[in-house]
């Protein structure tokens, strides 16, 4: 597995090249994934686990965009584990997707480095 969790080249490739348009993707996510994680954990304490599936599905097109791979597997499992309300899978999938996103997240600065 990479030390880093998302590729560069793979975001640039999805933009089209364009180094700028990477850059505000990467923005976006910043902001994103805080708000998919809240919604998530809103979903598991509250038992509406259809809202923690559906803020999973938003978070893990972002993650197969960034080519974030291990946030995407994780993402795709915490969906359907909502989905199918296998509610004690959901939360050790959520603890697993709260720690991979903040590994994607202390990485972006990094990765906009990259791209400039």
């Amino acid at each position: 597995m990479s030390e880093f969790p998302f590729s560069t080249e793979n975001i640039l490739e999805q933009c089209g090249g364009n180094a700028a348009t990477a850059i505000i993707v990467l923005d976006e996510f910043l902001n994103q994934a805080p708000a998919d994680e809240a919604e998530m954990l809103a979903g598991l304490n509250n038992n509406t686990l259809i809202t923690t599936s559906k803020a999973a599905h938003k978070l893990k097109g972002t993650a197969g965009v960034l080519g974030a791979e291990k946030l995407h597997a994780i993402c795709a499992a915490l969906e359907i584990a909502a989905k199918e309300e296998r509610t004690e899978d959901a939360k050790k999938l959520f603890a697993d997707l709260q720690t991979e996103s903040k590994r994607c997240v202390e990485y972006v600065p990094i990765a906009q480095q990259k791209l400039k």
